[in-house]
Order: C-alpha cells, then sequence, then structure tokens
C-alpha cells in the first residue's frame, strides 16, 4: 500500500468530516502530495527522514511553516491508522512536526492612517465606491468573509439594533460542480449576536439604498432556496471569497497608481498600502476593538473564537501608538513612586 493509497483508505473512515472540509482536504493532498516521491512510496518503506526531507523540500520552495503543517496534519493521522490496523509497526511522521522550518508570516493589520486613507480612496471612486458599504460592515463588525457574504437580510434587526450571524455562504465542488452553498457555521462560538455599531448601521441603510436604486437591473440570484443576502455585485448574485479578495486587490493597486502619480507631482515619497485581504479586513476590525480598550472575553464573543487565546494574540499586534496612550491615561492610577 502507497501513502495515496493509505489516505484514501483514511479518508472513507472518516465519517464525520463536513463535505466542504473532505473537499479541502482532497484538494491539498491532490496538489501538495500526491504526485510526490512520498506519495508514492510504500507505507512499509517511509522512515522518518523521507518525511523530514520531503518538509526540508517544502521548505526550499519558499512555503511557510503553517502550511507544511497542515500537510503534517494529514500525514500524520493517516500513518498512525496504519500503525493501529497492525499494518506498520511505527509511525514515521510521529514528531516530525517538531522543528518544522518555514517562514511564518503574520497578517497584519491596517494602521489608522491606512485605514483612513483605504476608505477614502473607495468613498469617491466612481468605480469602487459600490464595495463601500460592505467593507465599512466588514471593519465594524469583523465577520469571517463567509460570514459576510452569507448574510441574510433576514438576519439583520433594524429596530432591535443586532444582526444575528446564523450562516456562512461557501462557493466549492460538493461533487454537483462548482456552486455557491449555505453552510452552518463551523463551531458554535461562531453563532452569534452583534450589537450595531452606528457605521455599521449606516452601511447596511447604504447597502438598501444601492439595491433600491439599480432595482430591475439586479436579479437576485437564489442559494438553496435564499434570495435575500444582504452583500452582492450590481447584479444580484452572491460573491466568492475570491471575488472578494479580487476587488480589493484591485482598489489596492488603483490607489497605489494615483497615490504613485500624486507623490510624483509633490515632489514627496508616497504613501503606498500595503496587499490587504477579507482576512486582514476582519484582523484589522479586531485589531481596533482591541484598542478601544474591549475586554478579551467581549472582543472573542464578537469575533466569534472558540478560544480566547487566538483572541490574545491580537494584542500583540496593536498599534504602538495607542499602546502609550493607553499606559499615559492608566498612570496616575498606577501610583508608583
Amino acid at each position: 500500500m502507497t501513502l495515496n493509497q493509505l489516505f484514501q483508505v483514511y479518508m472513507e473512515t472518516k465519517s464525520d468530516l463536513r463535505e466542504s472540509t473532505r473537499c479541502n482536504y482532497w484538494g491539498v493532498w491532490k496538489n501538495a502530495i500526491e504526485n510526490t516521491t512520498l506519495g508514492n512510496m510504500k507505507i512499509s518503506h517511509i522512515k522518518q527522514l523521507h518525511i523530514r526531507k520531503f518538509y526540508s523540500e517544502l521548505v526550499d520552495k519558499g512555503l511557510s511553516a503553517n502550511t507544511i503543517k497542515l500537510y503534517h496534519n494529514l500525514i500524520n493521522p493517516a500513518l498512525e491508522l496504519a500503525v493501529d490496523s497492525d499494518i506498520i509497526r511505527k509511525n514515521p511522521a510521529k514528531d516530525c512536526k517538531k522543528g518544522i522550518g518555514g517562514t511564518k508570516r503574520e497578517r497584519e493589520s491596517l494602521t489608522i492612517s491606512e485605514q483612513e486613507r483605504l476608505l477614502d480612496f473607495i468613498k469617491s471612486s466612481s468605480k469602487y465606491s459600490v464595495y463601500y458599504p460592505m467593507i465599512i460592515f466588514a471593519l465594524s463588525t469583523g465577520l469571517r468573509v463567509g460570514e459576510l457574504t452569507g448574510l441574510r437580510w433576514a438576519d439583520v434587526d433594524m429596530q432591535g439594533n443586532v444582526v444575528h450571524i446564523r450562516q456562512q455562504l461557501i462557493y466549492r465542488n460538493l461533487g454537483d460542480g462548482c456552486k455557491f452553498h449555505i453552510q452552518d457555521l463551523k463551531t458554535e462560538a461562531g453563532r452569534r449576536d452583534i450589537p450595531l455599531t452606528e457605521n455599521a448601521r449606516k452601511s447596511l441603510i447604504k447597502q438598501k439604498e444601492l439595491h433600491l436604486l439599480l432595482g430591475k437591473a439586479m436579479r437576485m440570484q437564489e442559494v438553496e432556496g435564499i434570495s435575500d443576502l444582504v452583500f452582492t455585485n450590481t447584479l444580484g448574485h452572491p460573491y466568492a471569497v475570491n471575488a472578494v479578495n479580487s476587488a480589493l486587490d484591485n482598489i489596492i493597486k488603483a490607489y497605489n497608481r494615483c497615490e504613485g502619480a500624486q507623490a510624483a507631482k509633490e515632489h514627496r515619497e508616497p504613501e503606498l498600502l500595503p496587499h490587504v485581504s477579507a482576512h486582514i479586513l476582519r484582523h484589522t476590525a479586531c485589531t481596533r476593538l482591541a484598542e478601544s480598550g474591549l475586554e478579551p472575553k467581549v472582543l472573542q464573543y464578537i469575533m466569534g473564537h472558540a478560544n480566547v487565546s487566538v483572541t490574545l494574540d491580537v494584542y500583540t499586534h496593536l498599534d504602538f501608538t495607542k499602546i502609550q496612550e493607553k499606559m499615559e491615561a492608566v498612570q496616575e492610577n498606577m501610583r508608583i513612586g
């Protein structure tokens, strides 16, 4: 039995996997492992040095530590199944996770200045202003991109000033071709009610006005019986994750072109914006809330984190200016000296 054949058996034993997760696992395996020497080796011949060599080659290709650990989390349990089934005596992947190299890529949130310049550019752009309500809402709530694109008007309570997060939208092939699906949230922590800030409320009103303005030009696309998605494109079609990220990428490129030209005219260094993705918007929202002094447990609930350690990690990325301000604000109460 080869490692590829073992993985096939391992996946057949995972009856509790969500279909989208199963597709993800298979996608990762086919792209990264299936056609490699390791994937085609007989499991009885695989030694720890083979797996360590495979990980080392991935590091040389520039893959991040997190990506390599993702591959390990597929290889290791498959080989553990072979041990439990008395097919091999020892798991050669055991302890290979320790010392995995690769670059550790941290997602940086936007600074306050970067955030303001980005929003000002989008708002004043005739081409990109259609994204303004969605981006304001994302920065106001910190929703995951699937929660954002899967939000329904039925889940928005303007009178109660709250939005109910109950599902997510995915675009994936679940055995019936690539299409949109409405799916339950990954964890119970993701199921939450978020109070609407004034900015979030205004962005929803602006989005509703946009829908009314487009009127007959929009035909709301139905997704598994749902046709009241809040954020859609100008045709009424849902947003896939890559469509949101592509829009953000185009916005950043357009801003940097304009800023570069303006800076050249004014004989100064341009203030360019960094790469921005939907997840960076979420991280930025979490950072702004942390900077405002929101308690970690409250922030954990708002962000839908299952573990508070994920939330606390955001506090290591706070804007240093904000840290200085908070230290100055509390120093009188510290009564030192």
